[in-house]
């Protein structure tokens, strides 16, 4: 079942805070005003994870999400660009806590690979320069199907940082892309694996006729309630936005 886009959004609009509606004002082509504080990012640029404490993983999502929004020239994800180049390690990689990495961890060793691979997808979407250690130390963290260490997310943002640094016909862009497809079925991913891989994939410019976006967007769009998740706001619109982004 399609998402309702004009029901979907009420429902933000009634029940959302200040920076969900005024996403869904944008999403309806309305004017919303200017953009307010965002409620994750903290005063230095970093955006909260989710240990909630500020994370290097999470920063790279949220200016993957703010990218497809088209607020890359923001003030907002201009500091935390700065944040997260400022956070590197001497290694020039990130590190996040296992309980800082989205989904089920496997691996005390997630942290890192979501870390580095998300903030450097991040930094690669706004055509900053996250430096060619990190590129290669995520190099080794994928398996011969091309799923990275921590499973999902940290493959999502794998998948957008190679296709951003080494182009579509890579094996590292194709193999991590076609372990996202062929698994987006097999594991039963949730709404919000699709919804941050489609965020992810948006923000590096991978093309909505790519099978794997075709893929998990038309499982996204056919596992969505009518009117959206009546109880996740925020799932709501990043599926939209999602969606939107790709012309779907």
């Amino acid at each position: 079942m399609a998402i309702d886009r004009e029901q979907a959004l009420q429902h933000v609009l009634s029940s959302g805070d200040e920076w969900q509606s005024w996403r869904a004002l944008k999403l309806s082509g309305d004017d919303p005003g200017p953009l307010p504080d965002l409620p994750d990012q903290d005063g230095e640029g970093g955006f909260l994870g989710a240990s909630g404490r500020v994370s290097t993983g999470a920063t790279g999502e949220a200016i993957c999400h703010l990218v497809i929004l088209g607020l890359d020239v923001s003030g907002a994800v201009t500091i935390a660009a700065d944040w997260l180049l400022e956070a590197r390690t001497p290694a020039e990689a990130w590190l996040d806590a296992p309980d800082d990495v989205p989904g089920t961890v496997d691996d005390p060793a997630a942290g890192r690979v979501w870390a580095t691979a998300s903030a450097t997808c991040g930094l690669l979407a706004l055509d900053r320069d996250p430096g060619p250690r990190a590129i290669d130390l995520l190099r080794g963290e994928a398996d011969q199907r091309g799923r990275f260490t921590g499973g999902a997310y940290p493959t999502f943002a794998a998948a957008g940082t190679y296709w951003l640094a080494e182009g579509p016909k890579t094996e590292m862009t194709e193999w991590a892309l076609r372990w996202a497809r062929e698994q987006s079925s097999e594991e039963a991913w949730g709404p919000w694996e699709l919804a941050t891989a489609l965020t992810f994939w948006g923000a590096a410019r991978i093309p909505a006729e790519h099978r794997s976006v075709e893929t998990l967007a038309d499982l996204l769009s056919s596992d969505a309630p009518d009117g959206g998740w009546p109880n996740d706001v925020e799932l709501t619109l990043r599926a939209l936005e999602a969606l939107d982004h790709f012309g779907l």
